[in-house]
């Protein structure tokens, strides 16, 4: 595994968002003698899964010199001088090296702001924010930033230095492929994935799962991000396993399919500070209110889905869940977070590009939309990604232009992951490419408002009871670890209509 940021480099990368133990949090005075001794907060810290019942905090913990506990402490400043929680908590020893807390809400206020930290009896670690999700009755606006597709050797995590700048956001959202536990994409010499024997980048054990969070949690930019804001993911293929044709290209098998699932699904659990939903096996479908303003509902798109043109994406009860607390939902905004695109992406007329998202389960894309028009349900906008392209429209009856719009929908570019073209070199011949290729789709699909097939980067989604606003935004490059940061596009939702407005 490729090794991590030193202590000094990481907490400069947090200074330039304020997080970082240098600006004013005094060191932890640690005197139990229960406390495991040594350590090193390589990957830096992580908060999570805040609902009205609390927040999740983690850390991994290496280089211990016992199996003792750590400790974590919250404060309402990054100072720490009002601390509101302290307690311990185990090492993690089953789960890789990894250590969470699960905060209760009752030590927190709704909407408020907090900083967090752990610590070993010799070690402190970085400094992390999250916020406290607001009340059900909040009428103030809430602000999503959203992101997928990051693989390691295709390119530096420039875009989340710049996520981790973005000013006063509630919750940073994962729609999948978080890890690609098969490397394909190549990028900048620096990004190598040499995990598994063959060193060719293959996970397929649960150590070696463990092993691709642990080397892409080691990038500083992705450390800074996670500190910045409480995080929320739903799984895509990649987190898990995928042997449908061609995906594999010729690497070898040694483990079978259904437990390199298995070891996708308890990694994702152990590393990312994302709870497991008790209602249902295997946890991840739930709704999150956000306040008055947006309620989120994230979707699992890889536990119930038959094969695509074959029946069900998301199996018969999270379809019923899904139409019924859309219902039920009285925020002015419902956000779905969709691990692939749910509008119709053709290649030519009727041809689409990709049977594994939403235009392979056409029927389910049909009477979901149908529902939501004869429910009366206004406001719903999908948050999506997997296809490696900034794309904006309207999600039909059809998935297309000769539907009725029932949704918008908004499909983020990935961080890192290579796209259509990106194997042509970079140049003003690669640019024509892509803009000729651009016009040709927005003929084939004139639901889509936008379309950009090179960008890489993340949206900001700022939900205001009286309209929604989205900001895609790029570095310059991926191929370094620092770039500037540029709005591609700006766009409007009024929640009376499915209909984006470019601005």
């Amino acid at each position: 595994m490729a090794g991590g940021p030193t202590r000094r480099e990481f907490l400069a990368g947090l200074a330039a968002v304020g997080l970082s133990n240098g600006l004013g949090a005094p060191a932890l005075a640690v005197s139990d003698g229960s406390l495991a001794r040594g350590g090193a907060f390589r990957t830096g810290v992580r908060a999570g899964s805040p609902n009205p019942h609390g927040v999740t905090l983690m850390a991994a913990v290496d280089d211990l010199e016992d199996d003792g506990r750590l400790l974590v402490e919250v404060a309402r400043d990054p100072g720490f001088a009002t601390v509101v929680a302290r307690r311990t908590v185990g090492s993690g020893a089953r789960t890789g090296g990894v250590a969470r807390a699960r905060i209760a809400a009752s030590v927190l206020e709704p909407g408020g702001e907090y900083w967090y930290r752990f610590a070993t009896h010799d070690v402190d670690s970085p400094v992390g924010r999250f916020r406290r999700v607001r009340g059900a009755d909040s009428e103030t606006p809430v602000r999503v930033a959203f992101f997928s597709c990051q693989g390691w050797q295709a390119g530096y995590y420039t875009a989340h230095a710049g996520l981790a700048a973005e000013p006063d956001l509630d919750l940073a959202l994962c729609l999948g492929d978080y890890i690609y536990e098969l490397t394909d994409d190549t990028g900048p010499a620096g990004r190598v994935d040499a995990i598994g024997p063959d060193r060719d980048g293959f996970a397929q054990t649960l150590a070696e799962y463990r092993e691709k969070y642990r080397l892409y949690q080691s990038d500083p930019n992705l450390q800074a991000m996670h500190a910045a804001h409480p995080f929320l993911a739903v799984w895509d293929n990649h987190e898990l396993a995928d042997d449908s044709p061609g995906h594999l290209h010729g690497k070898p098998v040694r483990v079978p399919l259904a437990r390199r699932m298995a070891f996708g699904r308890q990694a994702f659990w152990d590393f990312l500070p994302v709870e497991k939903a008790r209602t249902q096996w295997p946890g991840l479908y739930r709704k999150v209110t956000l306040g008055a303003a947006a309620d989120l509902f994230l979707l699992d798109l890889h536990s119930y889905a038959d094969p695509p043109t074959a029946g069900t994406y998301l199996g018969a009860r999270q379809l019923a869940w899904l139409q019924r607390e859309l219902t039920a939902s009285r925020a002015t905004w419902k956000l779905l977070a969709s691990s692939t695109c749910m509008m119709g992406t053709d290649l030519a007329p009727g041809v689409p590009i990709n049977l594994n998202q939403w235009d392979g389960y056409a029927d389910e894309r049909r009477a979901l939309m149908e529902s939501i028009l004869a429910n009366g349900v206004g406001g719903v906008v999908v948050l999506s990604g997997d296809l490696h392209t900034f794309i904006a429209g309207t999600v039909t009856t059809t998935g297309r232009s000769d539907g009725t719009a029932a949704a918008v929908e908004f499909l983020g570019g990935a961080i890192t992951s290579n796209g259509l073209i990106d194997g042509l070199p970079p140049g003003p011949d690669r640019d024509a490419a892509a803009r000729a290729l651009e016009a040709q789709g927005r003929a084939t699909n004139p639901h889509f408002a936008f379309l950009d097939l090179l960008a890489k980067g993340y949206a900001v989604v700022e939900a205001r009871r009286d309209e929604l606003l989205v900001e895609y935004r790029s570095p310059e490059s991926i191929l370094v670890p620092a770039s500037p940061m540029r709005t591609l596009q700006r766009f409007r939702v009024l929640p009376d209509r499915p209909a984006i407005e470019l601005t």
